[in-house]
Formats: C-alpha cells, sequence, structure tokens
C-alpha cells in the first residue's frame, strides 16, 4: 500500500481523515455520522471494514460521532484513545470497541507506524494531536503527518511537533472580525477565543511564522468555522507563510466541500 493522506472533512462540523502507509489503513477522528462516513469512504474506494485502526484526539462529537457506525460494519476494529476519552465515549455507545488505550504525551506504535499522542488545550477531557511517522518506499524518507486542530492557544509542545511535521494539518478556526459580528451569543465567543477555544486565521499565521525552522512542505488549514470565516480569508492570511517558506504548498480545507482532499 502506497503513502496516502485523505482528508474527508475538517471544520466545525465534522473531521476525519485517513492515513495508508506500508500497509497500514487508519483513521484520525470519526466525526461525522455514519451515512456521511461511508459516502466518503466510497469516494476513496474503500470501506469501514478495510480499516486497521481510528485514533481519537477527544470526544467532542465532531470529532467521534461516526464511532458507532463504523464498529457496526467493523466490530474488530482497533480503537486508540487515552483513557479518559475512552470512558467518556463508552458512556455513549452501546458495544465496548477494542480499546488500544495510550497515555497522552507518549509514543507508541501500531504495525510500522510510530504515534505521537500531543497534548493540547482544549475544552475537553484529555485532549490530543497527533503526529504519525511513516516508514520510507521505494528509497523514499519517511514521512510524518501531524494532526494539530482544537487548539486554544499555541504551547512549547504545539510548537515543537508543527516544526517536525512534513505534512502539517493545522487548525485555523475562525476570522477575528467574523466571530464578533456573529450573532453567536457572547459566552460562546468567549470559549471560542479562550484558551482553551480554538486558533484563530491570525494566531495560526503567528504560530507558523515563529518557528524558526519547520520542515513541513505540506500545510493543510482546517477546522474553519462555516459560520464565521471563510477560506479567500484564510488564503489572504497565509500569503506571508507561503512567502516566508517557497517550498511549502499551502492548502485551505473548504468546509462546504465534501470532496476529499489528499496528499499522496
Amino acid at each position: 500500500m502506497a503513502f496516502a493522506f485523505h482528508i474527508l472533512g475538517t471544520s466545525s462540523s465534522g473531521n476525519c481523515s485517513i492515513l495508508e502507509c506500508d500497509g497500514a489503513r487508519v483513521m484520525l477522528d470519526a466525526g461525522f455520522p455514519g451515512p456521511r462516513l461511508e459516502a466518503s469512504l466510497q469516494r476513496l474506494g474503500t470501506e469501514a471494514r478495510a480499516l486497521d485502526a481510528v485514533f481519537i484526539t477527544h470526544e467532542h462529537s465532531d470529532h467521534c460521532i461516526g464511532l458507532a457506525a463504523l464498529l457496526r460494519q467493523n466490530p474488530a476494529l482497533k480503537v486508540f484513545a487515552n483513557r479518559e476519552t475512552a470512558r467518556r465515549i463508552q458512556g455513549t455507545l452501546k458495544v465496548r470497541p477494542d480499546w488500544q488505550l495510550f497515555e497522552t504525551g507518549s509514543t507508541f506504535e501500531f504495525r510500522s507506524l510510530a504515534i505521537t499522542a500531543i497534548p493540547i488545550p482544549h475544552d475537553a477531557a484529555d485532549p490530543v494531536g497527533f503526529a504519525l511517522d511513516c516508514p520510507g518506499e521505494a528509497g523514499r524518507p519517511g514521512r510524518r503527518v501531524t494532526w494539530l486542530t482544537d487548539l486554544g492557544h499555541v504551547t512549547d509542545v504545539v510548537r515543537h511537533h508543527a516544526a517536525l511535521a512534513d505534512i502539517l494539518v493545522l487548525e485555523s478556526n475562525y476570522d477575528d472580525e467574523m466571530l464578533d459580528l456573529s450573532k453567536r451569543p457572547l459566552n460562546l465567543k468567549q470559549r471560542i477565543r479562550g484558551r482553551h477555544g480554538h486558533l484563530s486565521n491570525l494566531a495560526a499565521r503567528d504560530l507558523l511564522l515563529g518557528l524558526r525552522e519547520w520542515r513541513t512542505t505540506e500545510l493543510l488549514l482546517g477546522h474553519l468555522s462555516k459560520e464565521c470565516n471563510r477560506t479567500t480569508i484564510v488564503e489572504g492570511v497565509m500569503q506571508e507563510v507561503r512567502a516566508a517558506k517557497g517550498d511549502l504548498r499551502v492548502t485551505v480545507v473548504d468546509p462546504l466541500e465534501e470532496t476529499p482532499v489528499s496528499v499522496w
């Protein structure tokens, strides 16, 4: 199985991606209802029964609501989560998955993948991002795919892992002016802006520009708010990042688009 990374969707309404590497096919988050997940997998020419494992970042529904549907089609699916996230999700399920528990901050293995669970600041029980190291093939070097969404603020640990990513998925959730003008209640606006909420477009840009050295060649901006952001705004904000790192390909994942975004 050749290397491929597919984002099935990433927004405030749902998050899910597929990594294919060295004979393994794993899912990162399962944040769409069953019918949407099934349709997205069909677009890739695969199905739930072909998945080897799913890795869950935290228990919010836009990251795990599709897990029950996956388990109905693939009861043997291995589900990786830390203990507190697994406990919260288990309370919503009628069956008990094959939980594979890890410690936040640890690096563990699944097949030929090395996975690091990155602690992140968000208003969930014990949220993480993931860095997945894929071995090289056909004489090519290995690649690291790093998934960093749902960040209230940028920590030194987040900076460290962002700098090490070859393929980086980074949250760019909202535009400050659009959030201000939205009809969302004040307490929700404060939650989004809080230190355990989400990254704004400008905060995502500043994280990247603040890295002294980083090896990313594929940057995918995700988890955009459908109500408080636009792809064109993110594109504009990221022009400075493009100029600072000439070998960088930047993709803004449209929250309204259901066609997978792929990196080969």
